[in-house]
């Protein structure tokens, strides 16, 4: 995924194209052999007009970035955010929770994920429901039982900035063969004064993985 900011027409900054160019030509698709590290700056980031994400894939060592293509709501509590990368990837979350994923290979068509309000990451407790493509492009439904537990305050540092946060971490059983004993462990790093969800790391099925995001926003 290339670090590029949602298309805004012929007034896009010449940052971002610059930026879009040279991470374009380290990157250019999700499954390729793994590039040389980009470094991305603090005082780079601040050129952009749009805020992006960092994701790490962990099963294939990849890092990528995405800026934030729009934001919505339906009749469900929370805010839907959809991220998309220059190749036309996208992660969608709601209140930073993943709830689909495109153009990752076995993709995540949807999840339905314990929101309360405008409160970012899980609720304290309760279901989750996750559709997964597989097989011979079938869908599966998985769903699981899921308890939160506050690990307490912790301060994480994102490329030069450091926060002070709430580590929440939610554990959910139920889907027999998805991991070790069907279980599923999310994470999420809360700001400890914002509404804020400053880094997570979140299941997005058993054909992707686990994956790292963090905001890069200041």
């Amino acid at each position: 995924m290339a670090l590029a900011a949602c298309s805004t027409g012929p007034a896009s900054s010449t940052a971002d194209v610059e930026l879009a160019k040279v991470i374009g030509a380290r990157i250019s698709q999700w499954r390729k052999p793994k590039p040389e590290p980009l470094v991305v700056t603090r005082a780079l980031l601040e050129q952009l007009d749009q805020p992006h994400i960092e994701v790490l894939v962990e099963r294939e060592a990849l890092t990528g970035y995405m800026g934030l293509h729009l934001t919505r709501r339906d009749d469900l509590p929370g805010e839907i955010a959809i991220w998309r990368s220059s190749d036309n990837a996208t992660l969608a979350f709601r209140n930073g929770m993943l709830m689909t994923t495109h153009g990752l290979g076995d993709d995540l068509l949807s999840a339905e994920v314990p929101a309360v309000a405008d409160q970012p990451g899980p609720a304290r407790g309760g279901g989750r429901s996750y559709s997964l493509r597989g097989g011979d492009n079938q869908a599966f439904q998985l769903n699981m039982v899921c308890s939160v537990t506050d690990l307490g305050a912790e301060t994480i540092e994102i490329i030069g900035i450091r926060y002070a946060t709430r580590h929440l971490q939610e554990h959910c059983e139920g889907g027999e063969g998805i991991g070790a004993k069907g279980v599923v462990v999310n994470d999420y790093w809360i700001d400890s004064r914002d509404a804020i969800l400053w880094q997570s790391r979140q299941w997005a099925g058993p054909g992707i993985g686990y994956l790292r995001i963090r905001d890069l926003a200041s």
